[in-house]
């Protein structure tokens, strides 16, 4: 992690303002939580006696925030729930320590999650519930959200770059087939514990994607549209994304 700051620190000349800071996918678990009739300040204090039930790790043993979101719940009701994230505290702390004496202050850490989203949905989230696809090379994450909230996140395995390369080339489709099997299960998954969200609207974007995964994509699951999407020119960028990651940079640049 040091080494990470010190290349930073080294190639920028120094780094004179507050940065935000995503960390990786593998890292952080991101949960919806009903704590009814609790204020935020309360229900950041009453979680730390639930984080075991949520979370593979105990409350000593992580670092966890969480904010309010609108959940709907059928009948058009809708219900506050809080989105929760958490990452083991010694990753946090290594991180702080490394980023301080390499002399860079850091304004916020948030699970990339959260950034990818916010890259991908950022002025688009007036409408109903759409599926964010990110396909990664190393880690991918399928992102439920309801008008514009995050409602379900789940962690993927990244196609790899050999088999990301074949799918953007129309070469071997076995890895690519597999990843929407995955896709699938989850939205599945989500389905079952969300009975009041249908999902019937799908984005795929990230390193891996390609119209070849699209289409696979969308002759496995039962969305009604799946739109293929390259974040980085929707946004009017002349950053490449070769080595992928640059949706990351730009949902924390939009924070």
């Amino acid at each position: 992690m040091d080494a990470v700051f010190r290349y930073i620190d080294e190639k920028c000349g120094g780094v004179p303002s507050p940065v935000n800071l995503a960390l990786p996918l593998s890292e952080t678990l991101i949960r919806i939580v009903d704590m009814h009739g609790l204020s935020i300040d309360d229900a950041r204090e009453a979680f730390k006696y639930e984080a075991e039930n949520y979370f593979p790790f105990p409350a000593g043993e992580c670092v966890y925030d969480l904010a309010e979101t609108a959940f709907p719940t059928g009948d058009n009701r809708v219900e506050k729930r809080f989105i929760v994230a958490a990452a083991k505290k010694t990753l946090i702390e290594n991180t702080m320590r490394a980023a301080s004496s390499n002399g860079i202050k850091l304004a916020s850490i948030e699970p990339s999650q959260i950034a990818l989203e916010r890259a991908v949905s950022f002025g688009n989230g007036a409408g109903g519930s759409c599926a964010y696809i990110y396909a990664g090379i190393d880690r991918s994450v399928l992102i439920i959200s309801w008008r514009g909230s995050g409602v379900f996140y789940n962690n993927l395995s990244g196609l790899g770059e050999a088999a990301a390369g074949a799918a953007k080339s129309g070469g071997d489709t076995g890895a690519a087939v597999s990843f929407s099997c995955a896709v699938r299960s989850s939205l599945q998954f989500a389905a079952s514990q969300f009975r009041s969200i249908s999902v019937k609207r799908g984005v795929l974007f990230g390193p891996s994607a390609s119209p070849q995964l699209c289409k696979i994509l969308f002759d496995l699951l039962t969305l009604e549209s799946i739109d293929l999407t390259d974040v980085m020119k929707a946004r009017g960028t002349d950053l490449k994304d070769d080595a992928g990651g640059w949706e990351t940079a730009l949902g924390l640049a939009l924070r």
